[in-house]
């Protein structure tokens, strides 16, 4: 196994500094890159998991704080995270531990409805890796359960969400992530990442995101796609097996889909 080293680095989106770190090889390179999208809010953590073992694969994988989320600046938005995102694939393919020729996108839960978004208008993304993802933002905006995600993050731990302390600045992002949902769909946009390769991962257990609705999303897409349920995983994978199973699945597909080097 391959060991890694965590590298912070920082760019900038309209502005706005995005900060997060490079989570490379121990090697020379340069190396394939992966770019990670995390969801709403995700972690404080965005290193460890699913990028470290993709590190350990010998991919150079850029982990970020989105604009508006813990240590970037700026206000969220789906809009601008889409911006972001795009921001993002160039700072990785600038990097000098990345080899410029092929880079993939990894996003989960409302990661995922970027990666798709951002892939839709992004010819130099060459696959999607996508694990219990948003698969319908219009949906996701209206359910009763956004709003009480962000009051819970509000009382918990408002450092994560730039203004979300704050109740009017609350509905506003909710406003924004509804009339940004009429541009920015998976659902309408999965269709444009074909011909490059899709996967699809998802659990039995994921009562945030229903398996429906991602078999729905998968539907819409063209070949070559791939959707694997695994039996057991909810939304966190907060069974350490069940983790690893997912991520042995994630990085074995990114593997096969890279020359050997």
């Amino acid at each position: 196994m391959t060991s890694v080293k965590v590298i912070p680095t920082e760019f900038e989106s309209e502005g706005a500094t995005i900060r997060g770190h490079l989570v490379v090889p121990d090697g020379k390179g340069p190396f394939h890159g992966v770019c990670k999208f995390h969801g709403l809010p995700g972690g404080p953590d965005q290193t460890s998991g699913i990028a470290t073992r993709l590190a350990e694969a010998d991919f150079a994988v850029l982990t970020f704080d989105f604009r508006g989320f813990r240590s970037s600046e700026g206000v969220f938005s789906l809009s601008n995270q889409i911006k972001d995102a795009r921001v993002a694939i160039s700072h990785l393919l600038e990097s000098e531990m990345t080899d410029e020729s092929w880079v993939g996108v990894y996003g989960a839960s409302f990661g995922g409805a970027v990666a798709v978004c951002a892939a839709a208008s992004d010819s130099r993304i060459d696959a999607v890796c996508l694990r219990a993802p948003v698969y319908d933002t219009a949906w996701f905006v209206r359910r009763p359960m956004v709003g009480t995600v962000m009051e819970e993050i509000a009382a918990i731990d408002p450092a994560q969400v730039r203004g979300i302390e704050d109740p009017v600045m609350r509905e506003r992002m909710i406003e924004e992530m509804l009339a940004d949902a009429l541009m920015y769909n998976p659902m309408k946009d999965i269709s444009k990442v074909s011909p490059r390769p899709l996967l699809i991962v998802h659990g039995t257990d994921d009562v945030g995101i229903d398996l429906a609705g991602v078999k729905h999303l998968f539907e819409q897409a063209h070949d070559p796609k791939d959707l694997v349920v695994v039996e057991g995983a909810d939304h966190r994978l907060s069974d350490p097996r069940i983790r690893r199973i997912t991520q042995d699945t994630i990085v074995n597909w990114f593997k096969a889909l890279v020359v050997p080097r």
